[in-house]
């Protein structure tokens, strides 16, 4: 349905509404939205354990009402304003493990100032910032129309940031079995300790299940199932092996028990007083990794949505849309979140196609929240920290070992150095290291690419003017004077270094021949300051070697990089010159090359004289004259433009027409210059098609016209004469084949 049909007919939007409202429609999109809402409940309590962990246990509860209320938000929003209608959105894994890091550095910070001062506070505000912060970005890159990006971040730096975040969800899921901090020690410690190896083992035990069964199996109930199973099989154990729910309770194997039975809200207006804004200010950082992390993630995660699905999905409207949600959701002291790729996609393949799975997740949400703590008090910390331990081998597995054998070793190496970077400095540094290397390994591959498209010599490639035999001769003979390289790209110092050896060798190797050296910049769509350097040198080898430089077709902003770095230095430079495009480059090359040179043997082009051989002789050419209507142009004057309806030739017996084409009612192309002895307008007469190409005298010109009803009657009455015209016409424009077949051939030497 068109949106104009929509405004137009609104029974048929209310038809369209009853339509999906059908229970047939209806179910399972419900479906769909309690099996993701269960899933999403179950991620936001790991996810609450991750980042209110080891110095903030205390405010467990409080932090996982904060990514429930989290999910409602999100939820919700994203729900009713996506381009993708059965989209789930909720906090996700890759952004809690930065704000676990955050949260981590802030309660460091605030027990070095004051040891008895609360973090909590401090870290709900970062949280809440962060989602502010974050959403404000997305939705300036939606606003701008910059969901395109995503199509230009190197595969290894999102693998890395990928691998990274799993290697910090396994490292966060220890913690959350074993009650340790969350850093590299935290590995020797529990292998060292049985009594922690015991408490972790079997969450570890239970990721590598989830891992193996979820990559084998798919199914919209089968994660539930296995986190149902899973706690329905720690209860039973603890009745075979005689352990009561309370001494488990007491010892830390399970989320609970809880200062308070309230989730929400998290902070009163009191505790806003006793935030320490110089520590939050201090995981600035953080912030910003979250927030290109986050935006990298939502980017894939829709553009994975579109895979899996295949529908397509407005991108920026994605970033506007969850950038409103998370704005929304900070202003409520939640946390960053976004699209689900799982489960987005399991809701689509589930038969749902409305927004009511998305709507019903959240509602799942929202009625957790409003229990309270007891509906997540009886928790297993096993369970938790498997699920966020399958979260950690499903990133690492998927980057690490699939990379291993799809992707090119220095990409490989790339996905592997962001991870040690982000398991040793954080994800900030991460991040920068992985674009620093990206950048680096780019530049490196771009160098390899050559940047001279094509090297022709003047042999093989001539401008668009026609010349007389004796001037074709002499531009024979000393073609080798004359050599061209086509550029293509971006050129910056590596490809920079490229051209200036090639055109080195160009100019050495020819020692004492080449006098031009032509630079054609049309396939060129930039040049930086560190190019400039080498053409410099550049100029003052040609300047050493009495060669002249010859650029053509440069745009604005490459001349004037040129201009600040004195390569050229103005329309009276003795070694350099820029033409407007490569025909005009050659003519003028070309014009110097003739003019310079003896002076030919050859006599210039006289029409009628050359006729003469064309008709046997001058009586037949005078015949062949009456046939003829002379013509005068003044100098500028269009003979004929594109598009125009005639059925005549002309013959050029002085002055000059110029064939030109306007191109995007613009640009004007030059097709061919023509002098004495050339015929223009063939075409017209024989085929009696319209003109392709205006032609201007270029000065004062003096043409003889043939009009289609001449040569009929000059075909009736003197056949020999038409039929020697027709094989005139024909040499000409085999000659024309021939002259143009020069640049194709160079393109093969």
């Amino acid at each position: 349905m068109t949106r104009q049909a929509t405004k137009e007919s609104p029974a048929l939007l209310n038809e369209e509404l009853l339509e999906k409202a059908k229970p047939s429609k209806l179910m399972p999109a419900v479906i769909a939205g309690m099996v993701s809402g269960t899933l999403v409940v179950s991620f936001d309590i790991s996810l609450g354990a991750l980042i209110f962990n080891h110095g903030l246990a205390e405010y467990l509860s409080r932090g996982i009402g904060i990514i429930l209320i989290s999910s409602v938000i999100v939820g919700v929003i994203v729900s009713l304003l996506s381009s993708y209608k059965p989209v789930i959105a909720a906090p996700q894994e890759d952004a809690a493990v930065i704000l676990a890091s955050m949260a981590a550095a802030i309660t460091t910070g605030i027990a070095q100032k004051d040891p008895t001062a609360s973090p909590f506070p401090t870290v709900v505000a970062a949280i809440a910032i962060t989602s502010v912060v974050a959403g404000g970005f997305f939705l300036l890159l939606g606003l701008l129309r910059l969901g395109i990006l995503v199509r230009f971040i190197p595969y290894p730096v999102a693998g890395g940031f990928i691998a990274g975040a799993g290697w910090l969800l396994l490292q966060g899921s220890i913690s959350v079995m074993s009650g340790q901090p969350s850093t590299l020690d935290i590995f020797p410690s529990v292998v060292m300790d049985p009594e922690l190896l015991k408490r972790v083992l079997p969450g570890l035990v239970f990721g590598v299940l989830l891992l193996l069964v979820l990559r084998r199996f798919s199914s919209l109930l089968l994660l539930p199932v296995l986190l149902g199973g899973s706690i329905v099989v720690f209860y039973v154990s603890l009745g075979l092996a005689g352990v009561s729910v309370q001494q488990v309770l007491d010892s830390g194997w399970l989320l609970g028990p809880f200062p308070t039975a309230s989730l929400w809200p998290p902070i009163g207006a009191s505790d806003f007083g006793k935030v320490d804004w110089s520590v939050l200010f201090g995981s600035a950082g953080n912030m910003a990794a979250v927030t290109i992390m986050a935006a990298i993630t939502v980017l894939l995660s829709a553009s994975g949505v579109e895979l899996a699905t295949e529908q397509e999905i407005d991108l920026d409207r994605e970033l506007r849309a969850t950038g409103v949600a998370n704005i929304v959701t900070g202003l409520f002291g939640g946390m960053v979140g976004y699209l689900s790729l799982a489960e987005s996609s399991m809701s689509y393949k589930a038969g749902s196609n409305s927004r009511v799975s998305g709507l019903v997740a959240a509602a799942i949400s929202c009625v957790v929240l409003f229990v309270g703590a007891d509906a997540i008090l009886y928790f297993p910390r096993p369970v938790l920290g498997g699920l966020i331990a399958y979260l950690g081998f499903h990133f690492l597995i998927n980057t690490l070992y699939e990379g291993w054998f799809r992707l090119r070793r220095i990409e490989y190496f790339v996905i592997v150095v962001i991870l040690l970077v982000v398991a040793v400095r954080g994800f900030l540094v991460g991040i920068g290291v992985g674009l620093g290397v990206s950048f680096i390994l780019f530049a490196l591959s771009y160098s390899r690419i050559e940047v001279v498209r094509n090297a022709i010599s003047g042999v093989y490639l001539r401008s668009n003017v026609a010349r007389s035999d004796g001037e074709e001769m002499t531009l024979t003979e000393r073609a080798k004077q004359l050599n061209v390289l086509q550029l293509q790209g971006y050129i910056f110092f590596g490809t920079a270094y490229n051209l200036l050896s090639t055109a080195q060798q160009r100019i050495q190797s020819e020692e004492g021949e080449v006098r031009y050296l032509l630079l054609d910049f049309r396939h060129v769509n930039g040049i930086d300051s560190s190019a400039i350097a080498s053409f410099l040198r550049l100029r003052r080898l040609a300047k050493a070697h009495s060669v002249k430089l010859i650029f053509t077709e440069v745009r604005v902003d490459i001349r004037n990089h040129l201009e600040r770095g004195e390569v050229f230095v103005g329309d009276d430079d003795e070694v350099c010159r820029i033409y407007p495009d490569l025909d005009r480059g050659l003519e003028a090359c070309e014009k110097e090359i003739i003019a310079d040179a003896p002076p030919s043997m050859l006599p210039p082009p006289m029409l009628f004289y050359d006729l003469q051989d064309v008709f046997g002789g001058r009586p037949g050419m005078l015949r062949f004259k009456d046939y003829l209507e002379r013509v005068e142009l003044p100098d500028g004057f269009d003979l004929f433009r594109a598009g125009d309806v005639s059925k005549d030739l002309y013959l050029i017996e002085s002055g000059e027409l110029t064939a030109w084409l306007e191109i995007d009612g613009k640009k004007v192309k030059r097709l061919r210059t023509m002098g004495p002895g050339s015929v223009v307008g063939e075409s017209g007469l024989y085929m009696g098609e319209k003109r392709s190409a205006t032609v201007t005298a270029s000065r004062q010109s003096t043409l003889y016209r043939l009009t289609e009803e001449a040569l009929q009657r000059m075909t009736e009455e003197a056949p020999e004469l038409a039929a020697a015209f027709h094989h005139f016409v024909v040499t000409l424009l085999a000659r024309r084949i021939v002259h143009s077949t020069g640049p194709v051939k160079s393109l093969f030497n």
